[in-house]
């Protein structure tokens, strides 16, 4: 980093009592190559432009209070500088967020649509049962004995026994119904 250039007395002292200065441009010049030598260094990620701007904002509204010496030379470099690092810090804090926040946006995005996804597909399926359910060819028994173990959940050796069958029939049945239905779904799906 190059030497910190050097700033007179007079020239604070007129900026602390004057802060319209026209000379707040010899600031901005004289300190802009160490500002930006500086966030190169230590802030590569950070907007040079936008961290030089915030510091010579906060600069503006903070020399009145500044002490100026006899030796501001070494001093308002340090100075000037730790406001640097402090709008550095800033805005790579800003960043993180915003960051942050796009992820969070993505995520929500991806379940939202999962979650659209998984509504069509259960909406689908509830298209796909009814019409299974429907179908007029299909045998009375066979259509009471799915509803029962695939979508009461009954138990299949509880509806084996009402129905006075094996519980390999009730298998079977349950097993083509399904068959039927994952035809009638893919159908469905691709018109």
């Amino acid at each position: 980093m190059p030497a910190p250039p050097k700033t007179s007395v007079s020239l604070l002292r007129e900026l602390a009592a004057e802060p319209q200065s026209a000379r707040w441009a010899e600031i901005y010049v004289r300190y802009r190559p160490a500002m930006e030598s500086f966030l190169a260094a230590h802030f590569p990620s950070v907007d040079k432009e936008d961290a030089i701007q915030e510091t010579m904002l906060a600069l503006f509204r903070k020399i009145p209070g500044y002490r100026i010496d006899d030796a501001p030379g070494r001093h308002f470099h340090n100075y000037l500088i730790g406001i640097l690092k402090h709008k550095a810090m800033d805005a790579l804090k800003k960043m993180q967020g915003e960051e942050s926040k796009l992820r969070r946006i993505k995520i929500a995005d991806e379940c939202r649509h999962e979650d659209d996804e998984d509504e069509w597909k259960h909406s689908a399926m509830e298209v796909a049962i009814a019409e299974l359910l429907a179908d007029k060819n299909l045998n009375a028994r066979h259509r009471e004995i799915f509803r029962a173990v695939a979508l009461r959940h009954e138990r299949p050796a509880d509806v084996a026994s009402k129905f006075g069958i094996s519980r390999a029939n009730i298998d079977q049945i349950k097993r083509r119904m399904i068959e039927k239905l994952a035809a009638i779904a893919n159908r469905l799906v691709n018109e």
